[in-house]
């Protein structure tokens, strides 16, 4: 059933000593509902002609089914290809291309899976079996060669660059994936019309071509980089059942991925009532909401997603992984911290600014400039939705030793802050600028079309209700220093964390 709701107001204030200058800040949400599930919010903003446009899908890598790992991204990157209409010049033709590549490759892949059993037992046959899995390579490449003469190339980008649009992007997490755009106001129904028109009909083209290059992009952000090689060890070891234990998709799934694969996860993730559309800027309610009628409400209805069932079993001993690389050394201890809705949850978010939060943070003052044992330290979570994440994570640490200090005296000297945080109560003074920081901070972003627009399609689909915006706000304010002591004394412990340390290796030497 459709429904608007008007005159709710959410008041986030800018944290500031004196009241007065808290009341200064608040904003209108309209929010309605398509009879597909489809939720829009509306915030009207007249103070410049543009406007930013958010949808918010609940489908996120964490979602990915095992053997079709690296779905979300990539399908991500499809979305940018166009549609039937969009990124074509001949969309019949090109999709009965799209038909004998996917039919070839499934003889490939067929192939590929035969050799070690050609290899076993007919080894005389190897030779004509390898030549027969070139001659399909081959042919695969032809056939994408082919169709790319009807491929309008970057025709959605430019579409949408030659009507002023400006911070045009997606970006895929764990739990959620965002499509969004800045635009003037008077190209509202172009936004319609082009969103609506990828999620009705999206064009997985030059398929063969984007799954390499989601492929290469893992070649070029964990093989060659020690930070991320390192944590991707430490996320690995510190979960063994969730489905967070994957930094980045292999490649070995990625390149085995097809276009049934990306058309199954598009089918069961991007229902309408899955995506959250957030429009903030020079809008009219009303002209917003008959423009999604008339876009959006044909999406049908399909059942709705599958949840995550498996939950991560409390942790009964410390975890420990060592990482050989050709890099300094760095250290990373992670410990399992709470979901978005946990009451200890804020303070989680205050914790992680007293420790890690810049120069004048507990742990680069004790490690960086009192002991001087640290190149730099720093604090974050994971997986580090800005809101929350929708199932419990894990707090970082990450520690680079100068030279000559080893890993184990800058961890011990870790663990001597941690315990410090648990046996004396912080500051008031000290806290109370850590929550006005974050205070400001959330402020601040929501002032931004952009970022009110991101962060409330994001809270529907994170808790089912905008509102939680205000919630959160108010029990991050209403930490206490006891809160702080009970949330580090209950999670800060030797059997719930997993240390990573990266071991320096000689240039050469063997992994």
């Amino acid at each position: 059933m459709k429904k608007i709701i008007t005159g709710l107001v959410l008041f986030l204030l800018v944290a500031a000593i004196t009241a007065p200058a808290q009341d200064e800040f608040r904003f209108q949400v309209n929010e309605f509902t398509l009879k597909n599930g489809m939720t829009f919010l509306v915030v009207e903003r007249p103070t410049a002609p543009v406007f930013s446009g958010v949808i918010c899908a609940g489908a996120g890598s964490a979602l990915e089914k095992q053997g079709a790992i690296g779905t979300a991204h990539l399908l991500e990157h499809m979305m940018f290809k166009g549609s039937r209409m969009v990124g074509t010049s001949d969309y019949e033709s090109e999709k009965d291309f799209w038909i004998k590549e996917d039919s070839v490759w499934a003889r490939l892949e067929r192939a590929v899976r035969e050799e070690r059993y050609v290899r076993l037992n007919h080894p005389e046959k190897l030779a004509e079996h390898l030549a027969y899995i070139e001659s399909l390579r081959t042919l695969l490449d032809s056939l994408a060669q082919a169709s790319s003469q009807y491929v309008i190339q970057n025709e959605f980008d430019l579409l949408y660059s030659r009507q002023g649009a400006a911070d045009f992007n997606a970006s895929t997490a764990y739990d959620f994936t965002h499509y969004y755009v800045s635009l003037p106001s008077n190209r509202l129904e172009l936004w319609f019309n082009m969103e609506s028109d990828r999620l009705k009909y999206p064009a997985f083209r030059e398929f063969f071509t984007e799954r390499a290059v989601v492929s290469e992009e893992r070649r070029l952000s964990v093989e060659n980089e020690s930070d991320a090689k390192l944590f991707e060890q430490l996320i690995g070891t510190a979960f063994i059942a969730h489905p967070y234990q994957l930094f980045w998709e292999w490649q070995s799934e990625v390149n085995n991925l097809t276009r049934q694969d990306l058309a199954d996860f598009f089918n069961a993730y991007y229902t309408p009532q899955n995506l959250t559309a957030a429009i903030v800027g020079d809008v009219k309610t009303a002209e917003v909401q008959k423009l999604a009628e008339k876009y959006f409400a044909d999406i049908p209805v399909r059942p709705d997603p599958d949840p995550i069932y498996t939950e991560e079993i409390p942790q009964t001993g410390e975890r420990r992984v060592e990482v050989h690389f050709e890099a300094n050394p760095a250290l990373i201890i992670a410990y399992h911290k709470t979901s978005f809705d946990s009451p200890d949850e804020p303070a989680f978010r205050v914790i992680e600014r007293l420790l890690g939060e810049g120069r004048t943070s507990r742990l680069y003052k004790s490690l960086v400039i009192d002991k001087q044992i640290c190149l730099s330290v720093s604090v974050d979570v994971f997986p580090g939705n800005s809101l929350g994440d929708k199932y419990p994570g894990v707090f970082n640490i990450y520690a680079y030793p100068k030279e000559g200090i080893s890993s184990h005296e800058v961890e011990q000297a870790i663990y001597e802050e941690l315990n410090k945080l648990i046996q004396t109560p912080v500051d008031t003074k000290e806290l109370t600028k850590i929550k006005n920081n974050i205070d400001a901070d959330f402020i601040w972003y929501s002032y931004n079309n952009m970022g009110l627009a991101y962060n409330l399609a994001t809270t529907v689909n994170l808790a089912k209700d905008w509102r939680y915006l205000s919630t959160m706000r108010k029990n991050l304010l209403a930490v206490t220093p006891a809160d702080i002591q009970r949330v580090a004394a209950q999670y800060f412990t030797e059997t719930n964390r997993t240390v990573a340390t990266l071991v320096p290796t000689e240039k050469g030497e063997a992994r």
